[in-house]
């Protein structure tokens, strides 16, 4: 994040940025170079175009972002590494970023000709050097074009605003001096005014919820390993109950005998950790990789942090260490006597509720490490929704005994058909020891459940995050321009409402609006359009009313969500800042029940009369209704319209197909996180039946005495097995809803509890991975015990 930092921002101490897309004027810029200490003012213009036709491949145009810098300022603050040098005045030349390079054919030396209002389809250049990789932007997919500011002006016009100024300080100011001294000078026009700091706190919000989700995970993983390492060590001590009472007797004392379990828990918890790091590194390598492709942030490398590897070691050892308390305590209280005892281990009967007092002691421990380490700049109801899960969890696991007989019964049903003796036996046998059955299924209970939760947000956050096309856009096909469009005669709407077929063309335009010191996303829209095609709900207030008045002007429709963030109700008065100390008064006509997607949340919605006054230049696309029937005919038609006016067209259908495939990429890896939870699950599975066939050698060999084949007995433990998976898919699918239902009632906004679908695909692929994975984990146990001699096993003591 910190090398990201840099590469935005170089050496700059402050960032000057436009709040609208006209930019920052001339006069601004000069004022931020004459406040008293400034050292260096770097403006820079960004904006995006298109390649002349000449050197697209294909049909579809692909737009570049051109990036125009002071030759001589922007060094001073900005390292562009580049295998040239950039150039002005007489002989302009650009770098390119590598990435464009490739996928266009361009080499050093060749011309490029860019398209721009002042002069489209005219300009050219020579390419004078290639910047490495996808070049000093974010967000291009590194298709940059890295070009002087007097070039930048000559391609998109003379008025063209500037973007930002990078502002370096000089020896002996401040950087809160200068910001006060900006903040006085500059105010003609609005503007954001950040350092560093802000911009790290920016990007690290922006990736909060990605990492508070794989926080969580990793939190279960630690919970489902402590059931594991809490399960071998009771069966350890079970096993050596009289080994542990000829010790007593020896002269151990219990604390002793105590602490040697402890010391053995601290040896499996630093082989663990160990064995975890290496493991963790390996899948840290293929998230990055994976990350790579799907996020804005670059990542350029595996980078491992020396107080992350202090932390997880530490973690992991007081997680293995709280999970061996108990048994720890209950060696320690084995009497001498139990060396006596023909079968000791029957003397060594563990209470349900005092595993559980452990297992709430262990939860705690997790729940600690989990607030220690919980990632800065994620919103303030984050830790609230991961506490409610792990909550959920934990009461889950808590009930599985008590309801373990019941479900087992049911679980036990579908084999009884087939192999009804193994089963009633295998039944009674998972049973028989009801508080370490609980926690091997209590393990596969929250892997699944995190796989169905994951699945619930997942499913939902599609509808909702597409909900949007169908609710709010007044089209079948979105066109979208690079740069603002006329809405009127001389714009591209008639061209486009020209085509046969096509029956309304709604222009919309997407920009910031500045409402009490905060930043609003804002469209412009047109309200008869979206009356005359059904779009918008209103929660509150009359839709008609609401939606001709937005071309009247002087009203706003709120979304839900950000009228419930901002505590905004139907006929309030919202007073924006338009820069040089005027306002907008705005009336609320109507609460509607969502709006576009923007940068920070739902949109709010003017009348394209009030939009001229927020900086707006023009729109940013175009929403195309076809006539009924028409679209099969008219969509190829508008296209090619489309591409000839260097718009990109792209189906209401397509657009949603791309937000599902995003969110499905974001998902599918926190999936395959929590399905890693289950295989650990499966560990503990290996555990307690391998356990279970060591304390019934004596009883299997007098089934095998009785008649019992060893394929027979080898079904027994398998089917064993598969009624522990069938209970834990079964109370952590169940568990997977409620949890998944407590994430969205909590996140509020756009996810709404009343309208939660449910992942049933999900659900069953959960469930049957969490079989497959309990079944497979019995392979071993299920050959010990059907290979165990029936003489020697009746001889079993």
């Amino acid at each position: 994040m910190d090398r990201t930092v840099r590469d935005i921002v170089g050496r700059a101490d402050l960032r000057v940025a436009a709040f609208t897309e006209r930019g920052l004027s001339d006069a601004t810029v000069q004022a931020i170079r004459d406040t008293p200490g400034v050292a260096i003012a770097a403006p820079e213009i960004e904006r995006r175009t298109f390649l002349a036709p000449s050197l697209q491949h294909g049909s579809a145009l692909a737009p570049v972002t051109v990036l125009g810098v002071d030759p001589q300022l922007d060094p001073r603050l900005h390292d562009i590494p580049a295998s040239g040098t950039l150039r002005g005045g007489d002989a302009p030349n650009a770098l390119i970023a590598e990435t464009l390079a490739t996928a266009e054919g361009i080499r050093i030396g060749d011309k490029i000709a860019l398209q721009g209002p002042a002069a489209p389809g005219t300009f050219e250049m020579l390419v004078g050097g290639m910047v490495p990789g996808d070049g000093p932007l974010l967000g291009t997919l590194g298709r940059t074009i890295v070009v002087s500011l007097d070039e930048a002006r000559s391609i998109f016009g003379a008025s063209a605003g500037i973007t930002r100024v990078d502002v370096g300080l000089g020896p002996d100011a401040t950087r809160d001096a200068v910001s006060d001294a900006l903040v006085s000078r500059l105010t003609n026009e609005p503007y954001v005014l950040s350092d560093p700091a802000d911009i790290a706190a920016s990007l690290r919000a922006s990736t909060a919820d990605f990492l508070s989700t794989t926080s969580l995970l990793a939190a279960v993983a630690l919970f489902v390993g402590a059931f594991l390492i809490f399960n071998t060590l009771s069966m350890t001590v079970a096993e050596r109950i009289r080994e542990v009472a000829l010790i007593r007797a020896a002269g151990a004392t219990r604390r002793q005998v105590s602490a040697l379990v402890l010391l053995q828990a601290l040896c499996l918890g630093a082989a663990g950790s160990v064995v975890g790091l290496l493991v963790g590194l390996v899948l840290a390598a293929v998230m990055v990789g994976y990350v790579q492709r799907i996020a804005i942030v670059p990542f350029d490398g595996l980078s491992v942090p020396a107080a992350g590897v202090v932390l997880a070691v530490a973690f992991g050892l007081a997680v293995t260490l709280a999970a061996a308390l108990e048994p720890a305590d209950r060696a320690g209280r084995v009497s001498p006597i139990e060396a006596l005892r023909s079968r000791p281990e029957q003397a060594m009967s563990v209470g349900t509720r005092a595993r559980l007092g452990w297992l709430v002691a262990v939860f705690a421990v997790v729940g600690l490490a989990g607030i220690a380490l919980w990632p800065h700049g994620v919103e303030a109801s984050a830790p609230i929704r991961t506490l409610a899960v792990y909550a959920i969890l934990l009461v889950a696991t808590l009930l599985s005994p008590f309801i373990l007989p019941g479900l087992g019964r049911l679980a036990g049903i579908p084999f009884g058909i087939v192999v009804r003796a193994e089963e009633r036996l295998a039944r009674g046998a998972a049973i028989r020891d009801r508080s370490r059955a609980a926690l091997t299924v209590g393990a596969l209970t929250v892997s699944v459940a995190m796989i169905v939760a994951i699945g619930v947000v997942a499913l939902n956050a599609r509808l909702s995050a597409s909900a949007w096309l169908v609710d709010v856009v007044p089209g079948d096909e979105v066109v979208t321009s690079i740069v603002p469009a006329a809405i009127d005669e001389s714009g591209p709407a008639s061209d486009l409402a020209a085509v046969p077929g096509v029956a309304r063309v709604t222009p919309i335009a997407t920009f910031g609006a500045a409402y009490q010191g905060i930043r609003l996303d804002a469209a412009a829209v047109v309200g008869r359009d979206l009356l005359a095609d059904g779009r918008l709900d209103f929660d509150a207030g009359d839709r008609t009313a609401g939606l001709n008045g937005l071309d009247g002007g002087g009203t706003v429709l709120v979304p839900r969500s950000v009228a419930d963030r901002l505590g905004l109700r139907l006929g309030d008065t919202m007073r924006f800042a338009l820069g040089n100390g005027a306002t907008a008064d705005l009336r609320i006509a109507g609460i509607v029940a969502r709006g576009l997607p923007g940068r920070s949340g739902e949109t709010v919605f003017v009348g394209w009369p009030d939009a001229p006054r927020f900086g707006v230049l023009g729109a940013d696309s175009f929403a195309v209704r076809f006539a009924p029937g028409q679209a099969a005919t008219a969509r190829p038609a508008l296209e090619t319209v489309a591409r000839q006016l260097a718009l990109q067209p792209t189906s209401i259908d397509s657009i949603g197909g791309a937000i599902s495939d995003a969110l499905g990429q974001v998902f599918g890896l926190f999936d395959a996180l929590a399905a890693a939870s289950i295989l650990v699950a499966g560990l503990g599975i290996v555990n307690t039946l391998t356990m279970s066939v060591l304390e019934r050698v004596r009883e299997i060999g007098v089934l095998r005495a009785a008649g019992m084949t060893r394929r027979q007995v080898w079904r027994m433990v398998v089917v064993e097995a598969g009624i522990l998976g069938i209970v834990g898919a079964i109370i952590g699918s169940i568990t997977g809803l409620a949890a998944g239902a407590a994430l969205i009632g909590l996140a509020g906004g756009s996810l709404a509890l009343a309208s939660m679908q449910l992942p049933w695909p999900t659900v069953a692929l959960g469930a049957a991975f969490a079989v497959a994975v309990a079944m497979l984990a019995a392979y071993y146990p299920a050959r010990l015990a059907s290979g165990l001699s029936i003489v020697r096993a009746v001889q079993f003591e």
